[in-house]
C-alpha cells in the first residue's frame, strides 16, 4: 500500500473537515447523546442491545420526526457514543473527531479494496479521494448522529477485505474475522444485511472460483437471524418497509426515477439538505414515469454494453446494491415529508460504485481526463467545507432546512427551542406564529406558546397554555415546565406533583431528578431528596454538581 498516498488522504481529510470539529450537537444529537442515559452509564448501556433506537424507556423525549428513527436498531452506534463520552464527556469536538477519523478509515479501506480489483492504481486512488472529499457525505460525517452510516460502511468494507485475505490462502482466521465484522455491521445499521451482495459483487469482479460463493452462506444465515432478532426486539417495527406500500411496479418506477436524480446530485452536489424528497409517481401516465423508464433502459443498456468488463459492472452493481434501502424505504415517510424519500445519507456506501464508474469514464478521456478529475476533487473539497458550516449549530441547520421546506415542517419546533435557550424571545415568537399557521390548535403549538410566556416571566399565562397542551397530548416537558411555573408561584406541592408525573413518564431525565431532589430538600424532606439525587448520580456518576447535592442531603 502506498504510504505516501495514505498520508495524503489523512492531510486532505483533516483540512476539509477541520471547520466541522467545533460544531455543536444538533438535531437528534441531544436525544441520542446529550440526554441519553445509555451513553453516560454502564447500567443503561446494555439496554441498547435489546431496545430500538428511539425507545421511550431509554430516550427522554420523542423528536418531532420520531417515525424516522422508531424502526432503527443500532446498539453499536450507542456503544461508540458511550466510548466517546468516557473520553470527551459532552464535548462535541471529540464526537466530531471520531466521525471524521472513521470516514478517513473508510476511504483507506476503499483504496485497499479497489487495489484488489484494478491492476492500475489510478482508479483506486481517485475513487478513494473523491469518496473522502465529496460534500454529499457531510450529512453523515458532520452530523454526529449520522455515525451509523459510517460504522456500517467501515465494518462492511473491513469484512470484504478480510474475506479477500481469506481467499489468498484459505486463512480461516481472516474468514472468522470477516464474519465477526459482518455481525458488527448488523449491529450498526439496517443496510448491513446487504453485505452478502457486496461480497458476491466483489467475488464476481475478482473472478473468484465458484467454491468461494458457498462461503457466503453463513453471512446469509446471519442476516436471517438478525431479522428474527429485529422482530423479537421491535415486534411490529421489525419490518423495515412501510405498511402503506406502493405496488411493486410503482415502487420500481419511483426507484428508477430517483436514480438519475442521485446521479446528478453526485456529479453536481448543490442545495444539499437532510430531508430531500421528490414527488411520487402514482400512475404510469405521469410525466416523470418517462424519466424512470429511460433510467432503467440506460442502466440495462450499460450493463449489456460492458458485459465483459468486470470492473465497470462492479461499479454498476455496487451502486445499485447500495441503493436497496431507497427501494424499500422511499415511501416510508410519505405522511411526514410528503414525497418520495431520497436521503443523502443513503448514498454513503452506494456512492463507492458510482465514483468507480466516474473515474473509469473520465480517465478514459485522453490527456484531459485526469485534469477533469482533479478539478472535480478541488471543487468537491470547497463544497464540503462550505456544507460543514450548515451543521454548525441548530440555528444555522434549521434555517437551512426550512429554506427548502418552509411549510408544515415540525422541525420549526427545534428552531423555536434554540431561540428560547439563547434568550431571543422576539425571534421565537415570530417562528411560533408561523408554526400556528401550519398546526393550529395543536398540542405542540400550545406547548411552545406556554414556553414563550414562561420564558418572558408570565408563569400564570404559561400554565394556561400548558394545560391546553395537556388536553391534546401528554407531553413530558409540559409537566416539567409546569413544575417550574408552580415553583415560581410558590406552590411547592403542585410543583412536586407535576415533576413526579414527569418522572413517571421519563425516569432518566437528570434535570427533573435534580429538580425533585431540590424541591424535597427545600421541604426539609432529606430522605426523598437523597433518593432522587441518587437516581441522578446513577446516570451521571461523575457529575460533581449531583455529588455535592447528594452530600448535602445526607
Amino acid at each position: 500500500m502506498n504510504k505516501l498516498f495514505i498520508l495524503g488522504l489523512i492531510l486532505i481529510c483533516l483540512v476539509i473537515y477541520a471547520n466541522s470539529l467545533n460544531n455543536d450537537f444538533v438535531l437528534d444529537d441531544s436525544i441520542l447523546i446529550v440526554d441519553n442515559p445509555a451513553v453516560k452509564s454502564l447500567k443503561f448501556l446494555g439496554r441498547s442491545f435489546y431496545t430500538y433506537l428511539g425507545d421511550d424507556s431509554v430516550m427522554l423525549e420523542k423528536p418531532s420526526h420520531q417515525r424516522l428513527i422508531d424502526k432503527k436498531y443500532r446498539p453499536l452506534q450507542i456503544l461508540s457514543y458511550a466510548i466517546d463520552y468516557k473520553i470527551w464527556r459532552l464535548c462535541p469536538f471529540g464526537f466530531h473527531l471520531v466521525n471524521t477519523l472513521l470516514h478517513l478509515f473508510n476511504a483507506i479501506l476503499i483504496y485497499y479494496l479497489l487495489l484488489n480489483i484494478f491492476k492500475d492504481a489510478l482508479v483506486p486512488k481517485f475513487a478513494a479521494v473523491i469518496f473522502l472529499v465529496h460534500p454529499i457525505h457531510t450529512s453523515v460525517v458532520s452530523y454526529i448522529s449520522g455515525r451509523a452510516d459510517i460504522l456500517a460502511c467501515f465494518f462492511m468494507l473491513l469484512s470484504i477485505i478480510l474475506f479477500i485475505r481469506f481467499m489468498g490462502g484459505n486463512l480461516w482466521g481472516y474468514y472468522l474475522l470477516s464474519i465477526f465484522s459482518a455481525l458488527c455491521a448488523l449491529f450498526s445499521r439496517e443496510n448491513a444485511p446487504l453485505l452478502f451482495l457486496f461480497l458476491a459483487i466483489t467475488l464476481f469482479a475478482l473472478k473468484a472460483r465458484p467454491k468461494y460463493y458457498l462461503y457466503l452462506i453463513p453471512f446469509i444465515l446471519m442476516d436471517l437471524l438478525y431479522l428474527l432478532w429485529r422482530f423479537i426486539i421491535l415486534q411490529s417495527g421489525g419490518l423495515i418497509i412501510n405498511k402503506e406500500l406502493l405496488t411493486l411496479s410503482l415502487r420500481a418506477l419511483n426507484f428508477f426515477n430517483i436514480i438519475p436524480r442521485y446521479v446528478l446530485l453526485l456529479i453536481f452536489p448543490r442545495d444539499l439538505h437532510l430531508f430531500r424528497t421528490t414527488p411520487f409517481i402514482t400512475r404510469w401516465a405521469d410525466v416523470s414515469a418517462i424519466t424512470a423508464i429511460l433510467s432503467a433502459i440506460i442502466i440495462i443498456g450499460f450493463c449489456v454494453e460492458f458485459r465483459k468488463n468486470r470492473p465497470v459492472l462492479f461499479g454498476i452493481f455496487w451502486f445499485l446494491a447500495g441503493l436497496m434501502p431507497v427501494f424499500m424505504n422511499l415511501d416510508s415517510y410519505r405522511n411526514l415529508l410528503g414525497g418520495a424519500m431520497m436521503a443523502e445519507s443513503w448514498l454513503y456506501i452506494s456512492s463507492i460504485g458510482f465514483f468507480v464508474l466516474f473515474v473509469i469514464i473520465l480517465s478514459g478521456i485522453k490527456k484531459i481526463g485526469r485534469l477533469i478529475i482533479v478539478f472535480f476533487i478541488v471543487f468537491y473539497c470547497f463544497l464540503t467545507m462550505v456544507n460543514n458550516i450548515y451543521w454548525k449549530n441548530n440555528l444555522i441547520l434549521h434555517k437551512n432546512l426550512l429554506k427548502f421546506d418552509d411549510k408544515k415542517n415540525y422541525l420549526r419546533l427545534n428552531l423555536v427551542n434554540w431561540y428560547f435557550r439563547n434568550g431571543l424571545y422576539a425571534d421565537a415568537k415570530e417562528e411560533i406564529a408561523k408554526f400556528a399557521v401550519d398546526y393550529p390548535n395543536s398540542a405542540q403549538l400550545y406547548y411552545i406558546t406556554g414556553d414563550y410566556y414562561f420564558a418572558t416571566g408570565n408563569p400564570t399565562l404559561a400554565i394556561e397554555y400548558y394545560n391546553k397542551a395537556l388536553s391534546k397530548s401528554k407531553l413530558f416537558f409540559v409537566y416539567y415546565h409546569l413544575s417550574m411555573c408552580y415553583e415560581m408561584l410558590g406552590e411547592a406541592d403542585k410543583a412536586v406533583n407535576f415533576s413526579l408525573e414527569g418522572y413517571r413518564m421519563k425516569p432518566y431525565y437528570i434535570p427533573n431528578l435534580i429538580r425533585l431532589g431540590d424541591l424535597y430538600a427545600k421541604a426539609k424532606n432529606s430522605q426523598s431528596a437523597k433518593k432522587y439525587y441518587m437516581l441522578a448520580s446513577e446516570i451521571e456518576p461523575n457529575n460533581q454538581l449531583i455529588r455535592g447535592k447528594l452530600k448535602n442531603a445526607q
